[in-house]
């Protein structure tokens, strides 16, 4: 499964910290509308079967109700649906080109499964209308006509009952797999032991990714709904018995998932491999968890104070919650695979250099004291102090030791507590090892 990657065209470095800041928005496309879609469509059928139940026409208009808040437009659900998840895998082809791992390609069945289960939700939205439609002609002067009126009022339920039961099912498994080759990308430990599709669907860290998207798609969608219908300034309008309904299910089960979605936030964190945890990690899981109690406690009070007066600010605290667990996450990937990138570096300037001599073109010679000139004579000289010691001073301790100077030029450290930190120049290896030969090999250091 690695045809993406015999596809793939070696990147700089910038254009690879681009690929990273287009990871980061396309999941802050996909994310929430996948979300809502996943517990929307959940609800939705909830309450169609609360409806047939209990013969309860307001739970079959609630059920109505919110399959079309989030069904409006097909092109939105392929447009926010299907191309991001076209963009992600994309972008991990780029970033972990060479590892072997099959993200990409796990990512991209999840894009065919997501086009699946859009149709079956959209068959499910125009069914359920239809149904509505039958059931409204209550009766005609044929006979003949009424019954088949009624088979086909059966047929459009059972229509409708379907599809979105098979339409649910297809959304879970492309979360799923989506969820287990997000875990895959960041766990680089495992690239080459864990990269099977079996040892995806039966990885802990999937189970565990896949049941925190789902707790956060359930506490969006009770926000979202809050938004929409009970915000002061909402035009959408509910009879009494919808509005009383639909407001006791969406706190009740917004407060459950808002209290039990920090408890999974901690989870995560605990499986997440060692090597993509940093301080910026720890911190924005710390704010993640501050937050998501703090929609807890304003769902509470609404139920508590029989109001909705919150349902505006809490839908913007769920949008800086989303930011900031998306962000986690790039964090935690960005980090686990330095070394990955290095390796994709230096495979471009291998890569530049093979394509110059194909075309006949000669590479230019790296000049050391161009380095020099450009980037160190403002800070050094060779027996002078300026903001940095004298090069006649401390190049002695690497004669016969290139390969040390060159380490330290790549990742300088304080030596001298005389002096302030060298600040790290971004040279590449070569231009590393090209600035050492000149200072070593400078007559003015003689």
């Amino acid at each position: 499964m690695d045809f993406l990657d015999n596809l793939v065209l070696p990147q700089s470095a910038h254009h690879m910290v681009l690929l990273k800041y287009l990871l980061v928005l396309t999941y802050i496309i996909f994310i929430p509308y996948v979300s809502i879609l996943t517990g929307s469509l959940l609800y939705s059928i909830y309450f169609n079967r609360e409806s047939r139940k209990h013969n309860n026409p307001a739970c079959s208009s609630i059920s109505k109700k919110i399959i079309d808040q989030i069904t409006f437009n097909k092109s939105i659900a392929l447009g926010l649906g299907v191309l991001p998840l076209l963009s992600v895998a994309f972008c991990y082809a780029q970033l972990l080109h060479l590892t072997g791992v099959n993200v990409p390609e796990y990512v991209l069945f999840s894009a065919f499964l997501m086009f699946a289960s859009i149709l079956f939700i959209y068959t499910y939205k125009y069914s359920f209308s239809l149904n509505r439609l039958f059931e409204k002609i209550k009766t005609v002067d044929n006979e003949e006509t009424e019954n088949e009126l009624k088979g086909y009022t059966s047929s459009t339920r059972n229509l409708s009952s379907k599809s979105g039961i098979y339409g649910l099912i297809l959304l879970l498994i492309t979360i799923y797999i989506f969820s287990g080759a997000v875990s895959l990308a960041v766990d680089s430990t495992n690239w080459s032991t864990n990269n099977s599709f079996i040892g995806i669907l039966l990885s802990f860290k999937t189970l565990v990714t896949f049941l925190q998207f789902l707790l956060f798609s359930f506490l969006a969608t009770s926000i979202y709904l809050l938004y929409v219908y009970f915000r002061p300034s909402s035009e959408e309008i509910l009879t009494t018995e919808e509005r009383e309904g639909l407001r006791n299910f969406v706190l009740r089960t917004g407060l459950i998932f808002s209290i039990i979605l920090p408890l999974f936030i901690v989870i995560t964190l605990f499986i997440k491999p060692i090597a993509s945890l940093s301080g910026n990690v720890f911190v924005l899981v710390t704010f993640s968890i501050l937050l998501s109690l703090f929609i807890s406690n304003l769902i509470y009070f609404m139920i508590k104070e029989s109001h909705e007066k919150y349902s505006s600010s809490i839908f913007f605290v769920l949008i800086i919650l989303f930011a900031l667990m998306v962000v986690k996450d790039q964090f935690a990937f960005d980090t686990s695979t330095k070394k990955q990138f290095v390796i994709l570096a230096s495979n471009y300037e291998d890569y530049q250099t093979k394509l110059k001599e194909s075309m006949g073109v000669a590479a230019a010679p790296i000049s050391g004291a161009d380095i020099y000139n450009g980037k160190c004579i403002a800070c050094h000289k060779f027996d002078t102090r300026l903001v940095g010691p004298a090069y006649n001073d401390v190049l002695p301790k690497y004669e016969g030791k290139k390969e040390a100077l060159v380490k330290f030029v790549l990742n300088p450290v304080k030596v001298n507590p005389e002096f302030p930190s060298m600040p790290n120049q971004g040279l590449k290896p070569n231009e590393a090892e090209a600035i050492a030969t000149y200072l070593l090999e400078h007559p003015s250091k003689k």
